[in-house]
Parts: structure tokens; sequence; C-alpha cells
């Protein structure tokens, strides 16, 4: 006789063979059902002479993301011409939203490629889809495009680092860029990472022309300008924030990386 927990067993197997069943039944069902749509509508457009011609002038577009050239960019979008573009929703709105969606996934993907951080280009991708998700114009919408992509360029220009980067000294960038907010020193890198402090040094230095101290204050120099311009958090607690001695040595470094206190630094226009 069976026991309880093999019938519970059996059951649980058949569950999973019908949910696999009617899951390859939904997808047989559903690929037939956009096929037909893909083949109805490429009739059409070729009948029509109506093409995607986006793909060129995506790969410039988003080229001057990864570079960081944010004149270059916006001489660019000076000249950007009409073209035809795919149809994703019955509404104009929700069309401008998938559109913006789609492009500032792949904004997200270039600025990574372009050096700047994991987590700072998904964060940055995510509020300004929720800020989209938001809206109810298009024209409010495609401008909110054209801030965004010109967002992740500037990053990009302030985080630049030299292409072509080992994985281990990208693993480095990461790791920085994601503990910006704590004491970090560079045999508390090689050891997370499992090298010796030494050889990492030195390849990190021969790889980007500057030693990891010197990249560590950058990182938070430039995540305190950000606080600054983003957050109301006071001088006091960014500088406690990010770790410095004091107030007034983080008031001094960066004066001496820009030229600039952080309290005038604040109240410059974006």
């Amino acid at each position: 006789m069976a026991s309880d927990s093999s019938i519970i067993e059996l059951n649980i197997a058949g569950m999973l063979d019908k949910i696999l069943s009617d899951l390859e039944e939904h997808n047989r069902l559903t690929e037939k059902k956009i096929g037909k749509h893909h083949s109805d509508q490429l009739m059409e457009n070729k009948e029509n002479e109506l093409y995607h011609d986006t793909y060129y002038f995506e790969q410039e577009y988003y080229s001057y993301v990864e570079k960081g050239d944010v004149e270059g960019l916006k001489e660019f979008i000076k000249k950007i011409p009409n073209m035809n573009v795919g149809r994703t929703a019955t509404d104009s709105v929700r069309q401008a939203k998938n559109l913006f969606i789609a492009s500032t996934t792949l904004i997200t993907r270039r600025a990574i490629d372009g050096g700047l951080d994991i987590e700072t280009a998904y964060q940055l991708s995510d509020s300004y889809i929720l800020e989209a998700e938001k809206m109810s114009d298009v024209n409010a919408i495609n401008i909110l495009n054209m801030t965004c992509i010109i967002d992740f360029a500037k990053r990009v220009s302030e985080a630049k680092v030299p292409m072509g980067m080992s994985k281990e000294i990208f693993s480095v960038i990461q790791y920085i860029s994601n503990h910006v907010n704590t004491n970090i020193t560079v045999e508390q890198i090689a050891e997370e990472l499992h090298v010796d402090r030494s050889t990492l040094s030195k390849k990190f230095k021969r790889e980007l022309g500057f030693n990891i101290s010197t990249y560590i204050m950058r990182r938070k120099l430039e995540e305190a300008k950000s606080l600054l311009h983003y957050t109301d958090k006071t001088i006091s607690e960014i500088s406690e924030y990010l770790c410095f001695s004091s107030q007034s040595y983080f008031q001094n470094v960066f004066k001496a990386k820009y030229g600039i206190t952080p309290k005038d630094y604040r109240n410059q226009p974006l």
C-alpha cells in the first residue's frame, strides 16, 4: 500500500506534467498567433514600403553614450531625421512609453560598456522608466528621452575609464563603485577578489594609468557631486556617508579636484 508521502509525490508529478503540457500548448498557440500577425504586418509594410529604418541610426546614436561624448550627442540630436518605428501599442502614449523603455534599456547597456558602474546604470534606468510611466503626454515622454540619454552620456564621461580592461580590473571598478560609502582599502579589495595586493595594484596601474587609491577618491567625489545636486543631504551628512575623516577634509579635497566648494557646486544650476 502506497504511503501518504508517495501519493503526494505522485500527485505533484502529475500536476507538473499537466502544467508543462498546458504550457507547451499555450506556447504553440501563442507562437502561431504572433507568427500570423508578423506575417500579415510584414506583407502590409512591404506593400506600402514601410520599413524599420532605425538600426544604423541607433548604432551611431547610442555610441555617443558609450564614448561619453556629450557635445557630439547634442549635435547629433539636432540632426535626427524622421524615421519609421515599429508599432508596439494601440495608443500614442503607451507607444511612446514602450519606445522609451526600449531606448533606455539600450542606453543602459551602452553606458555600462562605456565604464558606468552596473548598479548606478540600472538604478538610473529604473528611475527614468518610473518617471516616464507617470506621464500622460507624448511630448513630455520624448523630452524625457532626450534628458535620459544626455544624463547617461554625462555620467559615462565623468566615470570614463579606458576600454578593454581585464575582467579582474573591471571587478575592482565595480566593487569600488558599490562601496563608496565605506572605508575602502586596497587590502580589502584584494582580499575580496582573492588576489595578491601588490599584483593587483600593479595590474590596475598598468591598465588604467592611475592607482587604486586615486580611483577610490575619484569615485567618492563623483558620488558627492551627485548627492549635492540630487538630494537635500547636508554637506556634513554627505561627508559622513562617504566616510571622509572630517567635513573640512571633504571640502578641501572637493575644491582641490573641481576648483569649487561643495556649497557653491550645489548652488550651480544643473
